[in-house]
């Protein structure tokens, strides 16, 4: 199977346009752009502030931030790689480029970032969100509810939660799921119906997955989207983590067993209450 056109729907589902569409092979984009005109005129300012001052590491910064939620990671990664031969060690660039590391469904090479932002001094809590995540994406639910739940009890974020729920149904816990979820449904939060699907077809559920689609999205998205609901179920934590955060849908069980991406290996970590980074 494709992921594009699964992605295509979702995207209708939450309210924007098809330019986050990825497929499992290609390099991933995010499936959400929150504020895609605002993150584009941040994009604009930081290339314009750039072109006055060739050192300005905030607006390269900025602009990396910008362009990573917008999807564009070459761009963001080019901002990184310049600021960080004017600031070297700087522990919020490392931790950014922890984050464009999740998004490109690299878990593995993420993790040292943010450890390594931790050591340069860098406040854990910025980055919290997106190490859980980077945790999700390698099967290791535990560790990355602990760091959703940091990320949440310094700033509360409704993408964080969304997340935070989505980890609690892969790992088992769908009433957990659902009453994280509650508040946003009920400000019909069109990205939270979308994970509330998704919980659905991972606590096998499809038939309700499928339904609620149906109940949103017009009938032919529906029906494109229909089977890979049913399929959910079947992937791995790790894959129904990234299907549901990165738009990466693999086409069978096994093209992902021998990828350098979102697969673990040996037994999985994070059991404590305190997990352990990777080095």
């Amino acid at each position: 199977m494709r992921a594009a056109g699964l992605l295509a729907a979702l995207l209708v589902l939450v309210g924007f346009g098809p330019s986050g569409v990825a497929t499992a092979h290609a390099q991933p984009r995010t499936i959400r752009v929150e504020d895609a005109a605002s993150d584009q005129r941040l994009l604009d300012d930081a290339t314009l502030r750039i072109a006055r001052d060739a050192n300005d590491v905030a607006a390269m910064r900025e602009g990396a931030g910008a362009a990573m939620r917008l999807g564009e990671y070459d761009v963001a990664l080019g901002f990184l790689n310049r600021a960080e031969t004017v600031r070297p060690g700087d522990p919020a660039l490392r931790a950014l480029r922890g984050s464009v590391m999740v998004r490109l469904g690299m878990p593995r090479l993420a993790l040292p970032l943010f450890a390594e932002a931790e050591r340069l001094g860098g406040r854990p809590a910025d980055f919290a969100a997106d190490r859980g995540l980077a945790h999700d994406l390698l099967g290791d639910q535990t560790s990355a509810q602990y760091y959703y739940a940091i990320a949440n009890r310094v700033s509360a974020d409704p993408e964080t939660t969304r997340r935070h729920a989505f980890s609690l149904a892969v790992a088992g816990d769908r009433a957990g799921a659902e009453r994280m979820l509650q508040p946003m449904l009920q400000a019909n939060d069109p990205a939270a119906w979308r994970i509330r699907a998704f919980v659905l077809a991972v606590s096998g559920r499809a038939g309700e997955a499928v339904g609620l689609l149906y109940a949103v999205l017009p009938r032919q998205l529906a029906d494109n989207l229909a089977p890979y609901m049913r399929s959910v179920a079947r992937l791995r934590p790790e894959q129904q983590v990234a299907a549901a955060h990165l738009g990466i849908f693999p086409s069978d069980f096994s093209a992902m067993a021998g990828a350098d991406r979102l697969v673990p290996s040996g037994r999985a970590f994070g059991s404590d209450d305190q997990p352990e980074e990777d080095e």
